[in-house]
């Protein structure tokens, strides 16, 4: 594994403060109450707004509601959300170590681009992280965790071997995202996710320490 593209939520920072505010926020502002517990807005986090939309509000793909609320969610997360995340546990010691052994490491996310790179740049990770790729601010590309991870594919400067690059994340989104590109995908329990979302999504390999994803890379 010479190359490894990351999740940022669930995988490098627990970003659920923020995001939680954020679409609490949103259904307030767009339909004046909240339809979800927190459990199902929980699941809102790693998929992108648009397609969780889809997903628990049976929203249709090209109904204006979308554009509402991704609008509303980001009044609150421009201003105040995206600085509500702390990082994981082992995270710097793992990217320090991988770095250090010189693999490639890029961030493959569905947080918008701009948002990403702006937390990437808070946390000083620039020195460790190659290249952000994220969703489009309007989430009209790239609006699935596959269509991330192929655009970082051709849009990187390195040839990237499929056969030494994967995708680490937390949600079966990052494992079918990889496995739709023919990579393999590495799943992480500290996150979002749990064992047997990411045991259904058929995920190669399942860690539950940052450092644990160290082993796998120098070994494979």
């Amino acid at each position: 594994m010479n190359n490894l593209f990351f999740d940022l939520d669930g995988t490098i920072i627990n970003s659920e403060t923020g995001i939680m505010k954020s679409l609490r926020y949103m259904y307030q502002h767009t339909l004046g109450y909240i339809p979800h517990n927190d459990v199902i807005l929980h699941e809102f986090i790693g998929p992108t707004l648009g397609a969780s939309l889809q997903k628990y509000d049976h929203v249709a793909p090209d109904d204006p509601l979308i554009n509402q609320s991704i609008n509303a969610f980001r009044e609150y997360y421009q201003e105040e959300g995206w600085m509500e995340y702390t990082v994981y546990d082992g995270v710097y010691d793992m990217l320090e170590s991988l770095s250090k052994a010189d693999k490639q490491l890029f961030i493959a996310t569905s947080k918008p681009e701009i948002f990403a790179k702006r937390i990437i740049d808070q946390l000083n990770m620039k020195q460790y992280i190659r290249h952000v790729f994220g969703a489009a601010e309007d989430e009209s590309v790239r609006s699935l965790k596959e269509d991330v991870i192929s655009y970082g594919m051709d849009k990187t400067s390195i040839e990237l071997d499929t056969k030494n690059l994967v995708m680490v994340g937390d949600r079966n989104s990052d494992v079918v995202g990889a496995h739709k590109n023919n990579l393999k995908a590495i799943g992480v329990t500290y996150g979002f996710g749990d064992l047997a979302e990411l045991k259904k999504a058929k995920s190669e390999w399942i860690v539950n320490k940052p450092q644990e994803i160290v082993n796998l890379a120098m070994e494979k």
